[in-house]
Protein backbone atom coordinates (compact mmCIF):
# COMPACT_ATOMS: atom_id res chain seq x y z
CA UNK A 1 0.00 0.00 0.00
CA UNK A 2 2.53 2.78 -1.16
CA UNK A 3 5.64 1.40 1.08
CA UNK A 4 8.71 -0.44 0.10
CA UNK A 5 11.61 -2.18 2.08
CA UNK A 6 14.21 -2.28 -1.57
CA UNK A 7 17.02 0.32 -1.53
CA UNK A 8 16.28 2.20 -4.16
CA UNK A 9 18.71 6.03 -5.13
CA UNK A 10 16.64 9.59 -3.60
CA UNK A 11 17.40 12.56 -2.19
CA UNK A 12 13.49 13.98 -0.33
CA UNK A 13 15.81 13.70 2.84
CA UNK A 14 18.79 15.26 3.80
CA UNK A 15 21.76 15.39 6.64
CA UNK A 16 23.11 18.75 8.19
CA UNK A 17 23.02 20.84 6.04
CA UNK A 18 26.71 21.94 4.53
CA UNK A 19 25.63 25.44 3.72
CA UNK A 20 24.57 27.57 7.21
CA UNK A 21 21.67 29.21 5.80
CA UNK A 22 19.72 26.25 4.90
CA UNK A 23 19.14 23.15 6.31
CA UNK A 24 15.65 20.48 5.38
CA UNK A 25 15.33 19.51 8.62
CA UNK A 26 14.84 23.37 10.15
CA UNK A 27 12.58 24.54 7.09
CA UNK A 28 9.15 22.99 6.87
CA UNK A 29 7.88 21.48 4.07
CA UNK A 30 5.77 24.67 3.70
CA UNK A 31 8.43 27.31 3.90
CA UNK A 32 10.12 27.44 0.25
CA UNK A 33 12.80 30.35 1.17
CA UNK A 34 16.52 30.39 0.59
CA UNK A 35 15.83 28.34 -3.11
CA UNK A 36 17.29 26.90 -5.02
CA UNK A 37 18.58 24.25 -3.22
CA UNK A 38 20.49 21.21 -4.33
CA UNK A 39 20.46 17.41 -3.34
CA UNK A 40 24.51 16.19 -4.17
CA UNK A 41 22.63 13.36 -5.67
CA UNK A 42 21.45 15.33 -8.46
CA UNK A 43 25.05 15.16 -9.97
CA UNK A 44 24.25 11.50 -10.76
CA UNK A 45 21.45 12.76 -13.27
CA UNK A 46 22.70 13.69 -16.85
CA UNK A 47 20.55 16.06 -17.02
CA UNK A 48 21.73 18.37 -14.45
CA UNK A 49 24.42 19.24 -16.53
CA UNK A 50 23.44 22.23 -18.77
CA UNK A 51 26.36 24.05 -21.13
CA UNK A 52 25.19 27.18 -21.98
CA UNK A 53 26.70 30.26 -24.51
CA UNK A 54 26.73 33.63 -22.70
CA UNK A 55 26.20 36.69 -24.34
CA UNK A 56 28.83 37.78 -26.72
CA UNK A 57 28.99 41.43 -25.60
CA UNK A 58 29.73 42.74 -29.11
CA UNK A 59 32.05 39.81 -30.17
CA UNK A 60 30.94 38.94 -33.87
CA UNK A 61 29.97 35.12 -33.42
CA UNK A 62 28.14 33.52 -36.33
CA UNK A 63 28.78 30.09 -34.92
CA UNK A 64 28.66 28.97 -31.68
CA UNK A 65 31.75 26.67 -30.66
CA UNK A 66 31.01 22.82 -30.53
CA UNK A 67 32.46 20.70 -27.98
CA UNK A 68 33.93 17.21 -30.28
CA UNK A 69 31.81 14.81 -30.10
CA UNK A 70 28.49 16.17 -28.94
CA UNK A 71 26.64 17.06 -25.85
CA UNK A 72 26.66 13.20 -24.46
CA UNK A 73 30.67 13.56 -24.72
CA UNK A 74 30.84 17.01 -22.77
CA UNK A 75 28.42 15.76 -19.75
CA UNK A 76 29.80 12.38 -19.93
CA UNK A 77 32.96 14.09 -19.27
CA UNK A 78 31.83 16.24 -16.43
CA UNK A 79 29.74 13.57 -14.76
CA UNK A 80 33.21 11.73 -14.88
CA UNK A 81 35.21 14.05 -13.33
CA UNK A 82 32.57 15.10 -10.76
CA UNK A 83 30.75 12.30 -9.62
CA UNK A 84 34.06 10.33 -7.50
CA UNK A 85 34.06 13.56 -5.68
CA UNK A 86 30.22 13.50 -4.16
CA UNK A 87 29.95 11.57 -1.07
CA UNK A 88 27.73 10.36 1.85
CA UNK A 89 27.21 13.57 4.33
CA UNK A 90 28.48 16.45 2.53
CA UNK A 91 24.84 18.04 2.89
CA UNK A 92 22.85 20.11 0.76
CA UNK A 93 24.25 22.24 -1.61
CA UNK A 94 24.16 25.60 -3.95
CA UNK A 95 23.22 25.52 -7.66
CA UNK A 96 27.21 26.57 -8.77
CA UNK A 97 27.83 28.03 -12.09
CA UNK A 98 31.52 27.72 -13.64
CA UNK A 99 32.16 30.41 -16.54
CA UNK A 100 35.12 29.95 -19.12
CA UNK A 101 36.14 30.80 -22.40
CA UNK A 102 36.58 28.26 -25.44
CA UNK A 103 39.60 29.73 -26.80
CA UNK A 104 40.31 30.17 -30.87
CA UNK A 105 42.58 26.66 -30.55
CA UNK A 106 39.52 25.02 -28.87
CA UNK A 107 40.91 25.35 -25.53
CA UNK A 108 39.04 26.66 -22.08
CA UNK A 109 40.70 29.57 -20.55
CA UNK A 110 39.36 32.09 -18.00
CA UNK A 111 37.79 28.93 -15.73
CA UNK A 112 36.20 31.15 -13.31
CA UNK A 113 34.03 29.89 -10.26
CA UNK A 114 30.37 32.71 -10.11
CA UNK A 115 28.60 30.76 -8.28
CA UNK A 116 29.72 28.36 -5.48
CA UNK A 117 28.37 25.08 -4.54
CA UNK A 118 28.59 25.77 -0.65
CA UNK A 119 31.13 23.12 -0.61
CA UNK A 120 35.15 24.37 -1.80
CA UNK A 121 36.45 20.43 -2.49
CA UNK A 122 33.25 20.35 -4.81
CA UNK A 123 33.53 23.80 -5.94
CA UNK A 124 37.75 23.15 -6.68
CA UNK A 125 36.42 20.25 -8.85
CA UNK A 126 33.95 21.88 -10.96
CA UNK A 127 37.06 24.58 -11.83
CA UNK A 128 39.27 21.43 -12.29
CA UNK A 129 36.28 19.22 -14.23
CA UNK A 130 35.97 22.02 -17.04
CA UNK A 131 39.86 23.23 -16.99
CA UNK A 132 40.85 20.02 -18.17
CA UNK A 133 38.15 19.60 -20.82
CA UNK A 134 39.09 18.30 -24.39
CA UNK A 135 39.20 20.28 -27.13
CA UNK A 136 36.03 21.74 -29.09
CA UNK A 137 36.06 23.04 -32.35
CA UNK A 138 36.17 26.88 -31.97
CA UNK A 139 33.10 29.77 -32.65
CA UNK A 140 33.73 31.16 -36.15
CA UNK A 141 33.00 34.91 -37.52
CA UNK A 142 31.48 35.74 -40.52
CA UNK A 143 34.10 35.49 -42.36
CA UNK A 144 34.89 32.01 -40.81
CA UNK A 145 38.04 33.12 -38.77
CA UNK A 146 38.05 31.22 -34.99
CA UNK A 147 37.30 33.65 -32.18
CA UNK A 148 36.67 33.05 -28.65
CA UNK A 149 33.25 32.80 -26.70
CA UNK A 150 32.27 32.74 -23.35
CA UNK A 151 30.23 29.53 -21.55
CA UNK A 152 28.87 29.03 -18.29
CA UNK A 153 28.42 25.58 -16.85
CA UNK A 154 25.93 24.71 -14.39
CA UNK A 155 24.06 22.13 -12.07
CA UNK A 156 20.54 22.38 -12.00
CA UNK A 157 17.85 20.45 -10.45
CA UNK A 158 14.24 20.83 -11.31
CA UNK A 159 12.23 20.53 -14.73
CA UNK A 160 8.92 19.75 -16.42
CA UNK A 161 7.47 16.68 -17.11
CA UNK A 162 7.56 15.77 -21.07
CA UNK A 163 6.00 13.34 -23.54
CA UNK A 164 5.97 9.52 -22.37
CA UNK A 165 8.40 7.64 -23.71
CA UNK A 166 7.97 4.42 -25.73
CA UNK A 167 7.82 1.73 -23.38
CA UNK A 168 10.47 -1.07 -23.69
CA UNK A 169 10.48 -4.60 -22.94
CA UNK A 170 12.64 -5.52 -19.67
CA UNK A 171 15.38 -7.96 -20.17
CA UNK A 172 15.15 -10.43 -17.71
CA UNK A 173 18.50 -11.24 -17.37
CA UNK A 174 19.62 -7.83 -16.08
CA UNK A 175 18.60 -7.74 -12.49
CA UNK A 176 16.13 -4.84 -13.17
CA UNK A 177 14.04 -4.43 -10.47
CA UNK A 178 9.87 -5.65 -11.03
CA UNK A 179 8.01 -3.10 -12.81
CA UNK A 180 10.81 -0.39 -13.52
CA UNK A 181 12.11 0.90 -16.30
CA UNK A 182 15.15 3.55 -15.49
CA UNK A 183 14.39 5.64 -19.23
CA UNK A 184 10.92 6.01 -18.30
CA UNK A 185 12.08 7.30 -14.44
CA UNK A 186 14.23 9.71 -15.97
CA UNK A 187 12.28 11.13 -18.67
CA UNK A 188 8.86 10.97 -17.51
CA UNK A 189 8.31 9.71 -14.14
CA UNK A 190 4.95 10.54 -13.47
CA UNK A 191 1.87 11.98 -14.73
CA UNK A 192 -0.27 14.94 -12.71
CA UNK A 193 -3.84 15.19 -13.47
CA UNK A 194 -6.20 17.36 -11.24
CA UNK A 195 -9.77 18.46 -11.90
CA UNK A 196 -12.47 20.22 -9.15
CA UNK A 197 -16.11 19.14 -8.94
CA UNK A 198 -18.83 20.47 -6.78
CA UNK A 199 -19.51 19.16 -3.37
CA UNK A 200 -22.23 21.14 -1.95
CA UNK A 201 -23.48 24.84 -2.11
CA UNK A 202 -20.07 26.74 -1.24
CA UNK A 203 -17.99 23.68 -1.56
CA UNK A 204 -15.69 22.03 -4.09
CA UNK A 205 -13.51 18.95 -4.12
CA UNK A 206 -10.10 19.20 -5.59
CA UNK A 207 -9.05 15.65 -6.99
CA UNK A 208 -5.41 15.05 -8.01
CA UNK A 209 -4.09 12.03 -9.48
CA UNK A 210 -0.14 11.12 -9.45
CA UNK A 211 0.21 8.52 -11.98
CA UNK A 212 3.85 7.29 -11.81
CA UNK A 213 6.17 5.37 -14.26
CA UNK A 214 9.08 3.50 -14.30
CA UNK A 215 9.65 2.70 -10.94
CA UNK A 216 9.40 7.04 -9.60
CA UNK A 217 8.09 7.61 -5.75
CA UNK A 218 7.87 10.08 -3.78
CA UNK A 219 7.26 11.00 -0.08
CA UNK A 220 3.81 11.09 0.87
CA UNK A 221 2.37 14.50 2.37
CA UNK A 222 1.52 12.35 5.30
CA UNK A 223 5.28 11.47 6.45
CA UNK A 224 5.85 11.86 9.73
CA UNK A 225 8.94 13.54 9.07
CA UNK A 226 9.21 17.13 8.17
CA UNK A 227 10.67 17.17 5.02
CA UNK A 228 10.94 19.76 2.06
CA UNK A 229 10.46 17.73 -1.06
CA UNK A 230 7.09 15.75 0.36
CA UNK A 231 4.47 16.23 -1.76
CA UNK A 232 2.19 19.62 -1.17
CA UNK A 233 0.02 21.54 -2.90
CA UNK A 234 -1.45 25.24 -1.98
CA UNK A 235 -2.99 28.38 -3.15
CA UNK A 236 -2.22 32.05 -2.30
CA UNK A 237 -3.50 33.36 0.86
CA UNK A 238 -6.47 35.26 0.20
CA UNK A 239 -10.39 34.96 1.58
CA UNK A 240 -12.38 33.78 -1.76
CA UNK A 241 -11.11 30.54 -1.93
CA UNK A 242 -10.37 28.43 0.77
CA UNK A 243 -8.43 24.90 0.95
CA UNK A 244 -9.06 22.80 3.78
CA UNK A 245 -5.51 21.39 5.60
CA UNK A 246 -7.51 17.94 5.96
CA UNK A 247 -7.31 15.75 2.58
CA UNK A 248 -7.77 12.23 1.88
CA UNK A 249 -4.86 10.10 0.35
CA UNK A 250 -6.25 7.07 -1.36
CA UNK A 251 -4.55 4.55 -1.00
CA UNK A 252 -3.14 5.87 2.25
CA UNK A 253 0.27 5.05 1.64
CA UNK A 254 2.50 3.12 4.61
CA UNK A 255 5.63 3.62 6.50
CA UNK A 256 8.75 1.89 4.86
CA UNK A 257 12.60 1.52 5.03
CA UNK A 258 14.72 3.24 2.03
CA UNK A 259 18.54 2.70 2.64
CA UNK A 260 19.99 5.70 1.31
CA UNK A 261 23.76 7.14 1.72
CA UNK A 262 22.15 10.24 3.10
CA UNK A 263 18.41 9.64 4.50
CA UNK A 264 18.06 7.47 7.73
CA UNK A 265 15.03 5.96 9.17
CA UNK A 266 11.63 5.31 8.12
CA UNK A 267 9.07 7.39 5.98
CA UNK A 268 6.13 7.14 3.71
CA UNK A 269 6.70 7.06 0.60
CA UNK A 270 4.47 5.99 -2.29
CA UNK A 271 5.49 4.17 -5.65
CA UNK A 272 2.10 3.56 -7.01
CA UNK A 273 -0.68 5.53 -8.69
CA UNK A 274 -2.60 7.80 -5.65
CA UNK A 275 -5.33 10.07 -5.86
CA UNK A 276 -5.82 13.23 -3.49
CA UNK A 277 -8.70 14.70 -2.45
CA UNK A 278 -9.04 18.76 -1.18
CA UNK A 279 -12.01 20.59 -0.01
CA UNK A 280 -12.42 24.21 -1.59
CA UNK A 281 -14.74 26.33 -0.19
CA UNK A 282 -15.63 29.13 -2.20
CA UNK A 283 -16.59 32.54 -0.27
CA UNK A 284 -17.68 34.90 -3.07
CA UNK A 285 -19.30 34.50 -6.15
CA UNK A 286 -17.81 37.45 -8.11
CA UNK A 287 -15.41 36.48 -10.88
CA UNK A 288 -12.10 35.24 -9.16
CA UNK A 289 -8.15 34.11 -10.22
CA UNK A 290 -6.50 32.37 -7.38
CA UNK A 291 -2.86 31.18 -8.46
CA UNK A 292 -1.41 28.11 -6.59
CA UNK A 293 1.39 25.41 -7.52
CA UNK A 294 2.30 21.46 -6.30
CA UNK A 295 5.29 21.11 -5.10
CA UNK A 296 7.29 17.66 -4.46
CA UNK A 297 10.62 15.54 -5.32
CA UNK A 298 10.25 12.80 -7.39
CA UNK A 299 12.42 9.81 -6.99
CA UNK A 300 15.59 8.64 -8.55
CA UNK A 301 15.49 11.39 -10.63
CA UNK A 302 16.02 13.48 -7.82
CA UNK A 303 13.80 16.93 -9.09
CA UNK A 304 12.10 18.92 -7.39
CA UNK A 305 9.43 19.77 -9.28
CA UNK A 306 6.85 22.73 -8.94
CA UNK A 307 3.86 22.45 -11.15
CA UNK A 308 1.74 26.13 -10.74
CA UNK A 309 -2.39 26.29 -11.87
CA UNK A 310 -4.91 28.69 -11.61
CA UNK A 311 -8.62 28.46 -9.94
CA UNK A 312 -10.69 30.26 -12.11
CA UNK A 313 -14.24 31.53 -11.17
CA UNK A 314 -16.49 32.95 -13.82
CA UNK A 315 -20.21 33.76 -13.64
CA UNK A 316 -20.05 31.09 -11.24
CA UNK A 317 -18.48 28.32 -12.28
CA UNK A 318 -15.24 26.85 -10.87
CA UNK A 319 -12.14 25.65 -13.14
CA UNK A 320 -8.82 25.12 -12.23
CA UNK A 321 -6.14 25.16 -15.00
CA UNK A 322 -2.71 23.91 -15.17
CA UNK A 323 -0.15 27.27 -16.30
CA UNK A 324 3.54 26.97 -17.04
CA UNK A 325 5.65 24.35 -17.54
Amino acid sequence: MGSFSIGRPGCSDGTKAAIPFFDPFVHTSGSFTQEPWLDPLVFFSRKAYVVDALPSGGQAVTTSAVFVGGRDSLVSHLKGAILPHIVPGMGWLKPPVVEFTVGTQGEAANVTLVATSGHAGLDAQLVQAVTAMPRWNPAQDAKGGAVAQRFAFRVLQGGCDGPPPAVRAKDAGTGQLPGTDPRAAQEHPYDLLFTVKKAGDKTYTLITTMKLHGGSYYASPNCSRDLKGKFHVEVAEQEQVIMAKRFQEIPLALEGMLHHPVVQGPLDWIDQDTRYEHILTVNTKEDVDVPGSYRFTIEPRCTLEEIPFVIKQRSGVLTMERVGC
